[in-house]
């Protein structure tokens, strides 16, 4: 047997082969995002995660309204008090403007931390309904839609998926 018909045959066996195996597997995919937001526990979640920040940025507002009231009494005195005086103002103004500062930038990673928790939580509840219906039905990979370019839509399980989850809750 020349080298050229063992290559031949090898290749051949090698695509018979590799067709065969991928015909066994079922790919298909969600788009993760909808799914937790459509489920009846995600809405629960979103809503819960939405009211607790909304009730931050009400505060922020709000201290953020008392701040730009100091700030325009310290400038509307500045032509009747005395110059160190306005000067001491200006300081105390800087170190609470400051504080303020930086006390909103932790509360707004908190509650980043806090929302990343919860997604979090929330997919690990959902999980073993979705690896249940993975083998039910057979799948062997599940994408999630964001990294797809172009797939046929009868592989979106999106819906069906929500509809698992829902009756569960």
């Amino acid at each position: 047997m020349s080298l050229f018909t063992k290559i031949l045959t090898f290749l051949v066996f090698y695509f018979f082969a590799v067709s065969n195996v991928t015909a066994e597997n079922k790919v298909v995919y969600l788009d993760i995002d909808f799914l937790l937001s459509n489920t009846n526990v995600g809405k629960k979640v979103f809503l819960k995660l939405k009211e607790n920040e909304n009730s931050k940025f009400n505060e922020f507002n709000i201290e953020e309204k008392k701040l730009k009231e100091e700030e325009n009494k310290i400038l509307a005195s500045k032509n009747i008090i005395a110059k160190d005086q306005l000067d001491q103002n200006i300081k105390n103004f800087k170190e609470k403007l400051k504080k303020y500062k930086n006390s909103k930038s932790r509360e707004i990673d908190n509650l980043k931390k806090i929302r990343n928790e919860e997604i979090l939580e929330l997919l690990n509840l959902i999980n073993p309904k979705i690896e249940k219906y993975m083998k039910e039905n057979s799948i062997s990979i599940l994408l999630d839609k964001k990294n797809i370019f172009i797939a046929d839509k009868n592989y979106d399980i999106t819906s069906d998926l929500i509809k698992l989850i829902n009756q569960g809750n």
